[in-house]
């Protein structure tokens, strides 16, 4: 069984408009160091520090993990230390429901999700959920005490 689970999505959370805005899209020798470029090393960072104090995997929910170079992707995350575990199944348009899938699938008995998009099934899963903003900051260090309070709280019930 796994303690502590993070359902990740990364547009909005390990970017933002802002960070978009500030960096300085060069020509990359390869795809993915392209598109590893949208990613903000800072929130990385940040989401390590979560995981380190929570000793929480990470599980992909987002739209990235459709992606053909997502294997790739998926390697480069990992090397930057994230515990990716694994991805939600895709089912169009609806999160929540990938989310539940993934729980009734496997033996997890903690988690929370951070996603800067509130979809329409996450209903159900509300209390499991912080939610970041792609306009601004993506994931913040309010963000990431709100992850930690959520893992710690639920583990210790």
């Amino acid at each position: 069984m796994i303690n502590n689970i993070i359902f990740l999505d990364i547009d909005g959370v390990l970017n933002s408009d802002k960070y978009f805005d500030s960096i300085d899209n060069k020509e990359c020798m390869n795809l993915v160091d392209r598109l590893m470029l949208d990613i903000d090393m800072s929130k990385v960072k940040l989401l390590l520090e979560v995981i380190n104090k929570t000793n929480a995997k990470v599980v992909i929910t987002s739209s990235w993990r459709r992606m053909k170079l997502y294997p790739y992707i998926k390697e480069r995350l990992i090397s930057m230390g994230l515990p990716v575990v694994g991805e939600t199944p895709f089912i169009e348009g609806r999160r929540g429901e990938e989310i539940k899938s993934y729980l009734l699938e496997n033996r997890v008995s903690n988690y929370c999700i951070i996603d800067d998009e509130v979809f329409k099934d996450y209903k159900e899963l509300e209390d499991y959920l912080v939610v970041t903003d792609f306009y601004e900051d993506g994931l913040t260090i309010d963000h990431a005490k709100g992850v930690v309070k959520k893992l710690i709280k639920k583990e210790e019930m």
